[in-house]
């Protein structure tokens, strides 16, 4: 495909938070590669926090997005009621990442902060292998003074570790087991 119908297609925009066509190409695939995985995570934190909430109408349920679930569990306070993210260990994710022993709820708090990026970044087709110029993770967050990114190449992993959270047979459910 020629760099003009690219631009015609993509835009020049859009194009140029890549380094080259194969990073481009390797975006796409990556979302290919982690939809079902935050799919299954939105849909089993709306059925928790709703169930946690005894929130019964199942079509407000399913109408709601992820960023009304997740802001609702803040609201309610109810992290620790959701999910045991004990088994997270956020230095896995990144090397500037600290171990700054943080408590269940604000590892839920962090962990659903960076889902919910990764969440709308890749399905606006955003470009997940962008850094930041000093080389750190642009896809992180903060609260207080801590600051936790994920890798690109950590966000399966990352993904995978919410899941097993839940279930340990997610993994497997998901790859058709």
């Amino acid at each position: 495909m020629t760099s003009d119908r690219k631009i015609e297609l993509f835009s020049k925009e859009r194009l140029s938070s890549y380094a080259d066509d194969d990073e481009h190409i390797a975006n796409f695939k990556l979302i290919k590669n982690i939809s079902d995985k935050l799919g299954v995570i939105e849909i089993i934190t709306r059925n928790k926090v709703a169930k946690t909430l005894d929130i019964k109408d199942d079509t407000f349920i399913s109408r709601q997005t992820l960023g009304y679930w997740v802001e609702l569990m803040d609201n309610e306070k109810i992290h620790n009621k959701i999910v045991d993210f004990g088994n997270i260990d956020f230095r896995d994710y990144s090397k500037g990442n600290k171990n700054n022993k943080l408590l269940n709820y604000q590892k839920v708090w962090f962990a659903y902060s960076l889902v919910r990026t990764i969440r709308n970044r890749a399905f606006h087709f955003e470009n997940l292998y962008k850094l930041n110029e000093n080389k750190t993770p642009r896809l992180s967050t903060k609260r207080g003074k801590t600051i936790i990114g994920i890798e690109p190449t950590k966000i399966e992993c990352f993904l995978n570790d919410i899941l097993k959270c839940f279930d340990n047979g997610l993994i497997e459910y998901l790859n058709g087991g």
